[in-house]
């Protein structure tokens, strides 16, 4: 999945930018506010999903722009695109090899990718709502069809919750919405043990990223590791129906996909990420995403695009020159940012250095 050709039109902070890079490895230097997480912003929105950040639609184009488009060549020859909807539907457009795409599926056979930003540095100290996205964006690299289960599934809790303050009597309609919400949470949750499961019989990476073990946090996936799908199915409605007076006067839907959260776990030691040092869950974290690139790569027969958004921050020594050794053979294409390139030296004869100003890449040769 290495790309040979990226094209950025009107998107954040690049007007107009054609980049070709030299090697697999790249490292982006440069301020902050140079536009080196947009850069890898927009290779990640072309693969599904909403990108690294999650952002919406009208907080993509650069200023004075409505319409903005990325395109890249792989090394394949394969081309890809994605932006604003020529038609103008609010949705982000793809395309393949120049024609559009019926699904994201389509773009997933293709190309994938994986990252890390600072922002996930907080994972574990955060809402369990954040450590469901990620984990759902790790199912959506292998299984691009969870993301139509999960906003299915989210769209019938909202339903509910609306019904049973403004019309609690409508069983009938009740009925019909709960029956929704089984069927897709335990679509839902059964993809996010699939998930765990395979992940968790990943080995380490690199010696210097620990194995890690995720748990599942979540009566659902209790339910399904013991009963068939369609009695947990059936157990989940009864319990959604008896739920009603004490949900509408909470407020909200008490049981559901939505109430699972993931726990992260360092196999030697047993230690949980919630209990560890800012420089122990990072390195927990980047284990997680190698191993999540390596699952990939044996499911689809080629490494995802790695995308590492200030990777060394919170490392110490040791684990710095073991994240960069780690990376250094690689033959898929792995981004990687920071304001100086001093601490990437390791990669020197290995990676193209960049140097961003304004917008701009400038071949950069380290001393």
């Amino acid at each position: 999945m290495r790309i040979d050709r990226l094209v950025l039109t009107a998107f954040r902070n690049y007007r107009h930018l054609i980049w070709q890079p030299e090697r697999s490895i790249t490292v982006l230097t440069g301020e902050n506010g140079a536009g080196k997480t947009n850069l890898l912003e927009a290779v990640s929105l072309l693969a599904p999903g909403r990108g690294l950040r999650g952002a919406g639609m009208t907080q993509l184009p650069c200023d004075g722009a409505s319409q903005w488009g990325i395109a890249a060549r792989l090394h394949d020859a394969t081309e890809l695109g994605t932006g604003s909807d020529p038609n103008g539907s609010p949705r982000r457009a793809f395309r393949l090899n120049g024609a559009p795409v019926r699904t994201q599926a389509e773009i997933a056979r293709v190309f994938a990718c994986v990252w890390s930003t600072p922002q996930m540095d907080q994972l574990f100290s955060e809402s369990a709502s954040g450590r469901r996205r990620f984990l759902d964006r790790l199912v959506v690299a292998l299984a691009p069809t969870h993301a139509r289960e999960t906003a299915a599934h989210d769209r019938s809790v909202a339903q509910r919750n609306r019904m049973l303050i403004e019309r609690p009597h409508e069983t009938g309609w009740l009925r019909a919405i709960e029956d929704s919400i089984a069927r897709h949470a335990v679509s839902v949750t059964a993809a996010r043990i699939a998930l765990t499961d395979e992940m968790n019989a990943v080995e380490a990476a690199h010696p210097g990223f620990p194995r890690s073990l995720m748990r599942l946090d979540c009566d659902i996936a209790a339910w399904l590791r013991t009963r068939p799908a369609l009695a947990v199915e059936d157990h989940l409605r009864a319990l959604l129906e008896a739920h009603r007076t004490e949900d509408a006067m909470r407020g909200g839907t008490s049981l559901g996909a939505h109430k699972a959260d993931l726990h992260l776990t360092d196999h030697a030691s047993g230690r949980t990420a919630e209990r560890s040092s800012s420089g122990q869950q990072k390195a927990m974290l980047l284990g997680l995403v190698l191993a999540h690139a390596s699952l990939i790569a044996s499911a689809q027969g080629s490494a995802p695009v790695l995308l590492l958004d200030e990777p060394l921050l919170h490392l110490d020594m040791h684990r710095r020159d073991s994240l960069l050794e780690a990376l250094r053979d690689s033959t898929s294409t792995v981004l990687l940012t920071g304001t100086d390139p001093e601490p990437f030296a390791p990669l020197h004869g290995h990676a193209d250095f960049q140097r961003l100003e304004a917008a701009r890449l400038r071949p950069f040769s380290p001393p």
